[in-house]
């Protein structure tokens, strides 16, 4: 049975509750826990989404490093979790400087631990390119590196992940070929599925201006052919000025735009701001790399929560 990274820490507990009351028990005979056949870590929440469907019905232990409900932006990695990285078959993470802790611990790694850098397996788009082209061309403070960290917000990179994750557990586990192959077909079939429905819904809208109050949704933008105006940069904890946040309403005025969007996640002040100057509404978008447990509890995924990101935006720019 594979062991989802959801109840891994509830299995550990019912072990050690078990373990004490043995002796209660009135069999003889004893099942002893099954071994996972690889354990894989996986850097934040899209990425474990990837190996979870990929490794559907196998024995294979996912570590997410990145807890539910918390940024993967500034996450640092603890000492227990540093510790469960030396221990795992392989790593599949973002560079581009999403996550600084986990890239220079993957560095760190001994040789026997494949590092796969998914970044490298996916069409990119320059975030200092993109925001020269945009109407507003003020810093609004990126990583280090130029290119835009936040791939998996088009469904069309999610599939090219998957099959990278793929190659990689073939690799590592040649006698699962067959059922790797076929839970991978399943799920980029959803994904397919899911990059058509943004391309069908946002043909025809009033405005064309997504204006979010974090620079994270390039890529959903891209696919859906709109104009991003971020309020804040790639790194949400970098707040335009007074005089850039005039600059993007007056961008967001001349755009049409009736909403401004901002992540659950995150304060919605900056976003209500800008919209009240324009006298916009305010509504809800999910960059889903920080999805709580409450989510997952629900049973919400990847896709269902863009399918909800579809819907908001939609209605925001009046798209028919």
């Amino acid at each position: 049975m594979k062991i989802s990274p959801r109840i891994t820490s509830l299995i550990s507990a019912s072990a050690l509750v078990l373990a004490a009351c043995g002796g209660e028990s009135s069999s003889s005979t004893t099942t002893s826990p099954a071994v996972a056949e690889l354990t894989i870590a996986t850097a934040f929440y899209p990425l474990t989404e990837i190996v979870d469907r990929v490794s559907e019905g196998l024995s294979i232990d996912i570590v997410n490093l990145t807890p539910p409900g918390v940024g993967a932006h500034d996450h640092e990695l603890t000492a227990s979790q540093l510790d469960d990285l030396t221990k795992v078959d392989a790593v599949f993470f973002l560079g581009g400087g999403l996550q600084p802790s986990v890239e220079k611990a993957v560095t760190q790694l001994g040789a026997g631990i494949t590092a796969v850098n998914l970044m490298d397996h996916v069409q990119t788009i320059d975030a200092a390119k993109a925001e020269k082209d945009s109407d507003h061309d003020h810093d609004h403070g990126h990583s280090d590196s130029d290119t835009d960290p936040h791939v998996w917000l088009d469904p069309a990179n999610m599939v090219s992940m998957t099959a990278a994750v793929v190659a990689t557990l073939t690799t590592l586990s040649p006698e699962n070929t067959t059922a790797f192959d076929t839970n991978a077909a399943s799920y980029v079939a959803e994904l397919e599925k899911l990059g058509t429905t943004i391309d069908d819904t946002f043909t025809t809208c009033v405005s064309r201006a997504l204006v979010t109050s974090h620079d994270a949704f390039g890529y959903f933008a891209a696919r859906a052919k709109l104009d991003t105006v971020p309020i804040a940069g790639v790194n949400p904890e970098n707040e335009p000025s007074a005089k850039e946040l005039e600059e993007i309403a007056q961008v967001a005025r001349e755009a049409q735009a009736t909403t401004v969007f901002f992540e659950a996640q995150l304060p919605e002040a900056l976003a209500k701001t800008v919209a009240s100057s324009i006298g916009a509404e305010v509504d809800v978008v999910d960059p889903i790399e920080t999805i709580s447990q409450a989510d997952l509890t629900a049973g919400e995924t990847y896709i269902s929560i863009q399918m909800k990101n579809i819907a908001s935006v939609a209605k925001g720019l009046r798209c028919s």
